[in-house]
């Protein structure tokens, strides 16, 4: 703590034009005003073999993925409880669907997409990922498996 930083029993107060660097934990609620954020961490991938996915990072929260022959698939670690991850397929080459397998998936085994610019966002429960909004259906889209 520097400058006009300033702590008040279990609240944080930062003055100033201060930086706040590195990991913030929090628990309970946070509010954050007139802030400005640039980007959300991201990663690019490409799709791996079925027998050899490609595995998103649990450190990212964005993942743009894209898809071409015999690179189809990506798996997913389990997270954190309350994690979000946004999964976003980006590019899809010679009709190569997107096949997600998260290691826990509370609504069936995977998830898969059958065009490109299509996201879906999960959110840890902390047993399972969940599915909290996304182009999903049982025939197109996003399908659950």
């Amino acid at each position: 703590m520097h400058g006009t930083d300033l702590v008040l029993g279990d609240r944080l107060l930062v003055g100033g034009n201060s930086d706040l660097k590195g990991k913030l934990d929090v628990a309970g609620e946070a509010t954050l005003t007139s802030a400005t954020i640039t980007a959300l961490s991201n990663e690019t991938v490409e799709g791996g073999a079925s027998d050899g996915a490609t595995a998103l990072s649990v450190n990212t929260m964005v993942s743009f993925v894209s898809t071409d022959t015999s690179k189809t698939h990506v798996s997913l670690a389990d997270g954190v409880i309350g994690q979000v991850k946004i999964i976003v397929h980006k590019a899809r080459a010679s009709n190569a669907d997107l096949v997600i397998t998260p290691a826990n998936f509370g609504a069936g085994a995977t998830l898969t997409s059958n065009l490109p610019a299509r996201s879906v966002s999960l959110i840890f429960d902390g047993t399972n990922w969940q599915v909290f909004s996304g182009e999903i259906t049982g025939t197109a889209e996003f399908v659950i498996a």
